[in-house]
C-alpha cells in the first residue's frame, strides 16, 4: 500500500494515525521497516540507530554483536512505547536465529508488558509473530500455526501487514502439505495484490504445497510463473525456499527412473537430496550414513518441517530400524512437530515389529489424510522409498487399512451405556514421594548429596548449588523443590548470565505502571510469580554490582520493590542460586560482594564433577541408553565401550555424557547392543592405550636431536590424572595453543568440538588469544557462520606429531 493511499484511508477512518512517524508509516503502509528507517533525519535516536541495526543484521549486512551492543545502550524512558515495541520484538526474532532462546524469551515478554489497550493491533501482531518464532525455533510448529491464526484474525482485512501473515502462516502450512487448508485466504490475498512481489509469494506458497503433496505435475506447471524473475520478486527469506523446493521437484520428476541402476547422485546436490535418491535406488545403507552425517551437523533436519526433515526416518526403517525410527518421531511430536505422514512411518515401524494390526490403524489414518489434503502421489512415492516393505506387504498393509476404514465407516448399534463405576475409596494420606531419586548415583558424594536434599529440602533460607557446567545444578534445584512442601507451588529458573542487566532486573521484580515510557499496566516480577513455590537465579555469579546490592537487600529483608514503585512488598517464595564460577575468588577481586556471597552461603550444596566420581559415569551412560526405551528393553555395551566411556575425562560433565550418549542411539538406530565402534570417532583417537588422555607435547625445535641421557636424569612428570584437559584454564588454553599450532585454522565449533566445552567458553578462549597475539579473527562476510580463527604468521612452526584429530563443523 502506498503512502498515499494510507493517508486517504486515515481520512476516512479506517486508519488511526500514530503520533510517531516512524510506527505511522509501518502501521499504515507495507514498506519494508528498513526503508521507512533509512529515511529518518541524521543523527537519529538511540533507539531509531539500534532497530536499524538489528534490521540490517537481520538482512545479513552487519554482526549481531554490533546490533546487540547498540539495543543494550537504548534507554527505556522517552521513547515512544510502540516502537520499543517493534525494537524488542525484532531484537528477540535476531536471539532466536543466533541461538539465544532464553534472552528471546525475556525480550518477548518484556514487549508484552509494553502493550496496552491503546496499542495499535498492528504493533501487537509484531509482538505475537516473535512468540511464533520463538515457538518454531524449539522445533514447536503447532503452537507456531496458532499464535499466526491469532494475528490474521486480529487485524482487519484492510491492514497492508495482514498479508504478510496470511503468506507466513500458507508457507507454515504448505511446508507441512496442508495447503489445502491456506487456500481460500490465498486466493482472497491473489484477488487483492496488486503488486508482482506479492503474487510471486503466493505462487510459491502454491509450488511448495504441490511439491510437498507429491503433484509434480501441478508444480511443473507454477514453476515458468515464478522461476522468470525470482530474484528480483521473491522476498529475501523465501528465495532459499524456491530453490530448495526446486531442487525437491527435481527429485521427485526422477523417481520414476530412479530404481535402474546407475551412478550414484549429483555430488553438488543437497544431501537431503542425495539420501532420497539413494533410498529410490535401493541402497539404503548408504542412505543411512548420509542421513545420519546430515542429522549430526543440522539438527534441524530432524525437528524442522518439509520433505528432508524425514530422511533420518525413512532411512532407519529402509534399514529394518523400526525402533529408531520410532523414538525420531516420538521426539519430533513431543515438540509440538506432527505431520500426518507420522501414521505412514509408524505404520512401517510397527509392520517391521510384526504389529500388524497397529499397522493397518496408522496406515488407515494415511489413507484418509492424503485424500484430504491431495497428497496421494506423495504417499506412493514415499512407497517407493520404502524398501524393507515388499510388493506383496505394501499390497496386504493397504488391504488391511481398508478393512479398518469400512469398519469405522460402518454405522454402530445404539447401546446403553454402562453404569458409571463406583468411585474409588480415598487413599489413606501418605507422605508423597520424594524426588530425589532423579539425582542419580552410586558414589558417596552422590548419595550425600541426595541425604542433603532432604536435610534441606523443607527449610526456608536461601541455598547455593555449585559445581561445573553440566554437573546437573538445575537437576538438583528441582529435586530440592519436589523433595520440599513447596512442591505444588511453581519452580521458576532464571538464567542470569543469558539476560541483560536491564531486562533481568524487570524479569525478577517487576514494574510499575509509568515506571517507563510505555508501561501502562503494572507487570508482576517472577519473584511474585513465584507465589509459595521455588525460584532458580542459575549463574549468580553473573549479575551486576548493581543487582548484587539488589539481592542482597531481598535476601536481608525478604521484600522486593517493583522497577518505578516506592513501596516494598512482601514475598514468600525460596530463593535458590547456582554457579560454576569461584565465587570466593570472584569476591578477593571485587567483582562480587562478599556480604552477599556470606548470604548465600549459609546453606551449600556441591556437586563434584562427574570426573571425580567415576563409579558413576557407566550408570549414568546406561540410564541415558535405556531412557524412552519400552518396558523391559535394556540396552547393552561391549567392554570396550565401557572403558573408553569411563576412561574420558568429561569436561562437560553428564550434559556432555548424555549428548553423547543420544547422539550414539541416534546414529545406530536406537539399537539395543553398542561396541566401541559406535562411539564418536573424537573419543576413541584421543585416548592412550591404557584409557588414559595423553599428556599434552611441548613444541621441540625440528633440528634438535633426542637426547636420551638427559631424559633418563629428567625427574619424573606429575602423575597425569592432575594435568587432564579440562581440569584447569590454564591446561585448557594450553590445549588450545597446540590445536592452532597443528591445524593452524580453526573455527568456533571446531574448538568447542575438541576442546569438550561450551560455545561461550570457547569465546572467551579465543578472545584472550586474539588479545595476545596469538591468533587472529578472519571475517570473510558478514555472516559469523564463515568467521574463523588463524594463527599468526610470527608463531612458530606447529609441534611435531600429528595433533588432535578434529572432525570438521561450523563456527
Amino acid at each position: 500500500m502506498c503512502v498515499h493511499n494510507a493517508r486517504i484511508m486515515v481520512a476516512e477512518g479506517l486508519l488511526e494515525p500514530r503520533l510517531n512517524q516512524y510506527v505511522d508509516r509501518y502501521v499504515t503502509t507495507d514498506a519494508p521497516l528498513h526503508d521507512i528507517l533509512v529515511s529518518a533525519p541524521v543523527p537519529r535516536s538511540p533507539l531509531v540507530q539500534s532497530l536499524l541495526y538489528i534490521e540490517e543484521c537481520l538482512a545479513g549486512r552487519r554482526l549481531a554483536k554490533n546490533a546487540i551492543d547498540a539495543a543494550e545502550q537504548v534507554p527505556l524512558k522517552g521513547n515512544d512505547p510502540e516502537l520499543l515495541v517493534l525494537m524488542l520484538s525484532r531484537w528477540a526474532e535476531l536471539s532466536c536465529r543466533i541461538g539465544r532462546p532464553t534472552e528471546a524469551e525475556a525480550l518477548v515478554n518484556r514487549a508484552a508488558s509494553l502493550i496496552a489497550d491503546g496499542t495499535h493491533p498492528v504493533i501487537r501482531a509484531v509482538a505475537t509473530f516473535v512468540e511464533s518464532v520463538l515457538a518454531d525455533t524449539t522445533g514447536n510448529k503447532a503452537r507456531r500455526e496458532a499464535l499466526l491464526g491469532e494475528i490474521i484474525a486480529s487485524l482487519p482485512a484492510h491492514s497492508p501487514r495482514r498479508k504478510f501473515y496470511v503468506i507466513e502462516l500458507a508457507m507454515a502450512l504448505a511446508q507441512q502439505g496442508r495447503g489445502v487448508e491456506a487456500r481460500d485466504a490465498l486466493r482472497e490475498l491473489a484477488w487483492q495484490c496488486n503488486e508482482r512481489l506479492d503474487i510471486a509469494n503466493v505462487q510459491l506458497v502454491e509450488f511448495v504445497d504441490a511439491v510437498e503433496t507429491g503433484r509434480a505435475r501441478e508444480a511443473l506447471r507454477l514453476m515458468p510463473r515464478i522461476e522468470g524473475a525470482a530474484q528480483l520478486r521473491l522476498r529475501r527469506d523465501t528465495l532459499p525456499a524456491f530453490v530448495r523446493y526446486r531442487e525437491i521437484l527435481r527429485v521427485l520428476q526422477d523417481a520414476g527412473a530412479a530404481s535402474v541402476p546407475g551412478p550414484g547422485p549429483d555430488p553438488a546436490e543437497s544431501t537431503g537430496a542425495q539420501v532420497v535418491r539413494h533410498l529410490a535406488r535401493g541402497r539404503a545403507e548408504e542412505a543411512l550414513r548420509l542421513a545420519r552425517l546430515d542429522a549430526g551437523k543440522v539438527m534441524g533436519s530432524i525437528f524442522g518441517a518439509g520433505f528432508y526433515s524425514f530422511n533420518l526416518v525413512r532411512a532407519e526403517l529402509a534399514t529394518g530400524a523400526p525402533e529408531g525410527a520410532r523414538r525420531l518421531l516420538n521426539m519430533r511430536r513431543g515438540r509440538g512437530n506432527r505431520h500426518y505422514l507420522d501414521d505412514l512411518f509408524f505404520a512401517r515401524a510397527e509392520w517391521l515389529a510384526g504389529n500388524r494390526r497397529a499397522a493397518a490403524a496408522h496406515f488407515a489414518e494415511v489413507l484418509d489424510a492424503v485424500e484430504r489434503y491431495r497428497a496421494r502421489e506423495r504417499l506412493d512415492f514415499e512407497l517407493r522409498l520404502a524398501r524393507e516393505l515388499s510388493h506383496s506387504d505394501v499390497i496386504d498393509l493397504v488391504r488391511s487399512a481398508e478393512r479398518v476404514r469400512r469398519r469405522a465407516a460402518r454405522p454402530r448399534p445404539a447401546y446403553a451405556a454402562p453404569p458409571p463405576a463406583p468411585a474409588a475409596a480415598p487413599e489413606a494420606a501418605a507422605e508423597p514421594r520424594r524426588r530425589i531419586d532423579v539425582v542419580l548415583g552410586r558414589s558417596p558424594a552422590m548419595r550425600e548429596i541426595r541425604e542433603t536434599i532432604t536435610r534441606f529440602a523443607d527449610l526456608d533460607a536461601p541455598l547455593l548449588i555449585t559445581g561445573e557446567t553440566g554437573t546437573g545444578k538445575d537437576l538438583v534445584a528441582r529435586a530440592l523443590h519436589e523433595s520440599s512442601s513447596r512442591r505444588e507451588h511453581p519452580f521458576i529458573p532464571v538464567n542470569c548470565a543469558s539476560i541483560t542487566e536491564t531486562l533481568l532486573e524487570s524479569e525478577l521484580f517487576g514494574h510499575e505502571r509509568g515506571a517507563f515510557t510505555g508501561a501502562e499496566k503494572a507487570n508482576k516480577g517472577l519473584f511474585e510469580e513465584a507465589g509459595r513455590g521455588t525460584i532458580l537465579l542459575d549463574e549468580i555469579g553473573d549479575i551486576s554490582p548493581r543487582l548484587q546490592q539488589t539481592l542482597l537487600r531481598v535476601l536481608e529483608t525478604g521484600e522486593i520493590r517493583a522497577v518505578g514503585s516506592a513501596r516494598s512488598r512482601r514475598i514468600d517464595c525460596r530463593i535458590l542460586a547456582a554457579t560454576n564460577a569461584d565465587l570466593a575468588a570472584l569476591a578477593a577481586e571485587g567483582r562480587f560482594r562478599r556480604d552477599l556471597l556470606f548470604r548465600l552461603q549459609r546453606l551449600v550444596v556441591h556437586i563434584p564433577a562427574l570426573r571425580e566420581r567415576p563409579e558413576d559415569i557407566l550408570l549414568l551412560a546406561r540410564h541415558f541408553l535405556d531412557a524412552g526405551r519400552s518396558p523391559g528393553a535394556h540396552a547393552v555395551m561391549n567392554a570396550e565401550l565401557e572403558r573408553l566411556i569411563r576412561g574420558y575425562d568429561w569436561p562437560g560433565n553428564v550434559r556432555e555424557l548424555r549428548n553423547v550418549i543420544e547422539r550414539m542411539r541416534l546414529m545406530h538406530s536406537d539399537k539395543l547392543s553398542y561396541t566401541d565402534a559406535d562411539l564418536d570417532l573424537k573419543f576413541r583417537v584421543a585416548r592412550a592405550p591404557g584409557g588414559e588422555a595423553p599428556a599434552p607435547r611441548a613444541p621441540e625445535p625440528a633440528a634438535a636431536a633426542p637426547d636420551v641421557r638427559a631424559a633418563e636424569a629428567r625427574p619424573p612428570a606429575p602423575p597425569l590424572e592432575r594435568l587432564r584437559p579440562g581440569r584447569s584454564r590454564i591446561r585448557r588454553i594450553d590445549r588450545l595453543r597446540e590445536l592452532f599450532a597443528a591445524h593452524r585454522k580453526l573455527t568456533r565449533g571446531e574448538v568447542v568440538q575438541a576442546l569438550g566445552v561450551c560455545p561461550n567458553t570457547a569465546t572467551k578462549d579465543l578472545k584472550d588469544l586474539c588479545d595476545a597475539g596469538f591468533i587472529e579473527r578472519v571475517t570473510p562476510s558478514a555472516s559469523t557462520r564463515s568467521h574463523y580463527f588463524t594463527l599468526k604468521e610470527a608463531v612458530a612452526e606447529p609441534p611435531p606429531g600429528d595433533g588432535v584429530r578434529l572432525r570438521t563443523g561450523t563456527g
